[in-house]
């Protein structure tokens, strides 16, 4: 069951990402219907604060270690090292499944979700912002992580959708 959301509904970035609890792992699907060309870097990062020029309130790569830069879960990027929330790059119309092992969708609420405008090294390259960002670039999409409470039940009337929000979630 997805128990939170992302999404991404800028002009040039458009998309969602889900996060479901699976035992002791956190499963995210990122999925993008517009994105520049290309590989972007993509992160979770510590702050869900998306005010200011460029996101730049969602702070740094979400960690609960490392603090040393690499790729998605189970690649060999920053020297088998790596930022929880370096999820490493995303393309358009491209779906991707990563696994976040000894983490809570908890752990997430109100962080944030950050596509950046070049591909991700990985924390391979040699630029000086490798081992903290990937050399990724500017950030040009951003979403907060958000709870779902209340996920919509598939068929029924809009009355009675509408009745079932009213029970569950308060406003």
């Amino acid at each position: 069951m997805i128990q939170a959301v992302a999404v991404f509904s800028g002009e040039t970035v458009k998309g969602e990402v889900t996060f479901s609890q699976m035992g002791s792992d956190v499963v995210i699907v990122a999925k993008f219907s517009a994105l520049p060309p290309g590989d972007h870097g993509f992160h979770i990062h510590k702050a869900g604060d998306l005010r200011g020029e460029g996101c730049q309130g969602a702070c740094d790569h979400f960690t609960t270690g490392s603090t040393i830069h690499g790729g998605p879960p189970g690649s060999l990027g920053g020297e088998g090292k790596r930022h929880t929330g370096d999820l490493g790059n995303i393309k358009q119309e491209e779906e991707k499944t990563y696994t976040l092992s000894n983490l809570s969708v908890e752990d997430l609420w109100g962080r944030s979700m950050i596509v950046h405008a070049d591909p991700d090294d990985l924390g391979l390259g040699q630029e000086e912002d490798s081992k903290t960002t990937g050399h990724s670039g500017a950030r040009i999409g951003c979403a907060v992580i958000g709870r779902v409470d209340c996920p919509p039940k598939v068929g029924g009337s809009r009355k009675k959708r509408a009745s079932r929000k009213k029970k569950c979630c308060k406003h």
